[in-house]
């Protein structure tokens, strides 16, 4: 993307490097202040009308909430995010990587503009499992700790979530979902632009072998049931050297045939 590479230049001297382990270290003291104060994640939500009546700072203590689930399995949320993100850091350089989330956050924070919604950052750390999910396909995570599961199946049906949203949520909900694709669709478009004509190439190309197949005629015929190797493929043929031009006859008429 040229626009990337140009801002790359300019201002990839204030990207900050390692994000990911800092956001992990935020969420995880904050799940800790959570379980002392309940009614904290409450107060860093960004609500619409909170936001509004002066509570600024709810701008920025959105993107440290912490995953809303017992401490084990926050844990292992947090290390997941950790290891996607580097993973993304990795592959793409710590610049465009800020940027990736950067989009994602300033696309949530315009979802707090329907009025009274309450947005959390569950979408945005979500596309960041996506752009795993699409870059790493084949990368395996074990569902329930045995389960072996690739990552993208994980990320379809990731994306029959948002689908589900988009047509049961609510207003919020939706502004969230679409908020979590901008950065997502920004990045890939081209990619999956690619994908979907590959893929119709390839599916015009079996089309082509399949006629191309079915329109040569068949080596073997038996002249009394019309079996072939295109109808049966697992069937044998013999030729009959008793009947005039030596004729095929599939297994089961070989022996019990009338010679022409």
């Amino acid at each position: 993307m040229k626009l990337l590479n140009r801002l790359q230049r300019s201002l990839g001297q204030y990207a900050i490097p390692n994000l990911t382990v800092y956001l992990v270290g935020f969420q995880a003291f904050t799940f800790l202040a959570c379980l002392a104060r309940p009614d904290l994640a409450e107060r860093m939500v960004l609500s619409h009308d909170r936001l509004f009546a002066g509570e600024w700072w709810r701008l920025f203590s959105m993107i440290l909430l912490p995953p809303r689930m017992n401490a084990l399995f926050a844990a292992f949320a947090l290390y997941i995010f950790y290891m996607m993100g580097t993973a993304l850091e990795q592959n793409w350089g710590t610049f465009r990587y800020n940027v990736y989330l950067l989009v994602g956050y300033l696309a949530t924070l315009l979802a707090a503009l329907i009025p009274h919604s309450v947005v959390g950052n569950t979408y945005l750390m979500a596309s960041v499992f996506l752009a795993f999910a699409w870059l790493y396909p084949d990368f395996q995570f074990l569902l329930f700790f045995i389960i072996p599961v690739k990552v993208k199946w994980l990320g379809v049906l990731t994306w029959i979530g948002y689908l589900v949203a988009l047509a049961d949520g609510d207003g919020s909900t939706r502004a969230q979902v679409l908020a979590g694709c901008v950065n997502f669709a920004l990045f890939f478009h081209q990619d999956i632009v690619q994908w979907i004509r590959t893929r119709k190439r390839m599916a015009k190309s079996s089309m082509a072998r399949a006629r191309n197949s079915d329109a040569k005629a068949p080596m073997h015929v038996c002249q009394v049931c019309g079996v072939t190797e295109k109808s049966n493929p697992q069937m044998e043929f013999r030729y009959c050297p008793l009947c005039t031009g030596t004729p095929a006859y599939c297994i089961d008429h070989i022996h019990n045939h009338q010679h022409r």
